[in-house]
């Protein structure tokens, strides 16, 4: 595979599978924009990629806020002149039944995991269009694929995802422009290290032995990922070898979700 001469939008690029993937594409020889609200930790990632004859652009942006991705675009375009690849990657998550989620706490969630790959790929698609090619792949997790106990806006707005993959692959298919969905079970990143802090919280368990024994029961591969292995999925659907895979959702989670 080489990128070179493509650019990839990639957001919550800072740190975890969007810093996995960004390091990859860059691998690839793309050209690379990083979107995240973190400021601090996209210039750092985009500096540490940056090369002669390679551009990596920092964005901050909250995916959740139009305005923001607007500009973030607009940026984008008028740098790199083009966006051949979009990874929605940007999340965020919240331990908490229905009747402890605020209506606050359901915004933040759905904005930033749902409403903001929404607004990302609809800026992606418009320049796409220009070009008569693209590829968009959104990261739904396995909550995606079923609910997770305690996880309700999150597991709510992953589902969401799946279904916006399959719009988009339908609508622009004909149009040169691919869309596909990963869901990734238990991988090593920040977001979920938090996640099972939360969790271990409400059973009294600290957030490591909790992952542990959840892996040990319930993925087949009795191991974690990595957001390199993630990324690797990333990439090849980008690719010209994954051209004729479109409205794809797959699961990258060691066996997790293959069922019990």
């Amino acid at each position: 595979m080489n990128f070179k001469g493509r650019v990839a939008v990639i957001t919550g690029g800072a740190s975890g599978i969007g810093k996995a993937a960004a390091c990859e594409f860059a691998r690839l020889g793309a050209d690379l924009a990083i979107i995240d609200t973190n400021e601090a930790g996209a210039q750092q990632a985009a500096a540490a990629l940056e090369s002669p004859g390679r551009t990596c652009l920092s964005v901050r942006a909250d995916v959740g806020k139009a305005e923001d991705v607007e500009k973030a675009i607009e940026k984008i375009r008028s740098k790199l002149k083009r966006i051949d690849f979009l990874f929605n990657n940007a999340g965020v998550d919240l331990v908490a039944p229905l009747l402890e989620t605020s209506e606050e706490d359901w915004d933040r969630v759905i904005d930033t995991n749902l409403k903001g790959a929404f607004l990302l790929a609809k800026e992606a698609v418009a320049a796409m269009l220009d070009t008569g090619s693209g590829v968009i792949v959104n990261n739904a997790s396995d909550a995606g694929l079923r609910a997770l106990r305690l996880n309700t806006a999150y597991s709510v707005a992953k589902a969401g995802l799946i279904h916006l993959t399959r719009s988009i692959a339908l609508d622009y298919g004909s149009k040169g422009i691919r869309c596909n969905c990963i869901c990734p079970g238990c991988i090593d990143t920040p977001l979920c290290q938090q996640f099972n802090v939360d969790l271990g919280a409400r059973q009294g368990k600290s957030g490591e032995a909790l992952f542990q024994e959840f892996i040990e029961q319930n993925v087949p591969m009795r191991r974690i990922g990595t957001g390199e292995e993630v990324a690797s999925l990333v990439a090849f659907l980008c690719s010209d070898q994954a051209r004729y895979i479109n409205g794809a959702i797959i699961p990258i989670d060691g066996g997790l979700t293959a069922g019990i």
